[in-house]
């Protein structure tokens, strides 16, 4: 189980699923995953990744062994993660060639952009093509986000 540690609050519990030797589906893991990266003051809890898009189906291990890491300069696969941003944590502007489909899940969390800022609230989704962008929690209490994270090639 992973430890957590003040302020972080938040346990996640993922199931993953895939088909057996006899050609039926099952769980092959049920658990809070290991491989967990504090970065930037937040908690991040890689639950899959793909190295290619498209990748080959069913899996036949769990992708999630310890060992996230940042992305690579040149990323072609999906990750999915959650990330637990703590109250007053401020991420400053960054951009990666990604694009990112997030979704608050609890809390409150500002999206800083060049031209200005939006507030997200439980329910919100946020697609991001590359572009520059900040984060902060200006909220009370954590933000929880489910984050999904897939390579893409820059316009030149």
């Amino acid at each position: 189980m992973t430890k957590l540690a003040p302020p972080f609050t938040e346990k996640v519990r993922r199931v993953l699923t895939s088909v057996n030797e006899a050609g039926k589906s099952y769980v092959m893991a049920d658990n809070e995953p290991e491989d967990v990266l504090i970065l930037n003051g937040c908690r991040m809890v890689r639950l899959w990744q793909t190295n290619e898009v498209p990748t080959t189906i069913p899996a036949s291990t769990d992708a999630t062994v310890p060992g996230l890491g940042r992305l690579p300069a040149k990323f072609s696969g999906t990750r999915l993660y959650t990330a637990e941003l703590p109250q007053g944590v401020k991420i400053s502007l960054h951009q990666g060639d990604t694009v990112d489909y997030i979704a608050v899940i609890k809390g409150q969390l500002t999206l800083g952009l060049e031209t200005g800022e939006t507030v997200l609230n439980p329910g919100d989704v946020v697609v991001q093509t590359g572009n520059m962008h900040a984060w902060e929690n200006r909220g009370v209490g954590s933000c929880l986000i489910i984050v999904c994270v897939v390579g893409a090639n820059r316009k030149a």
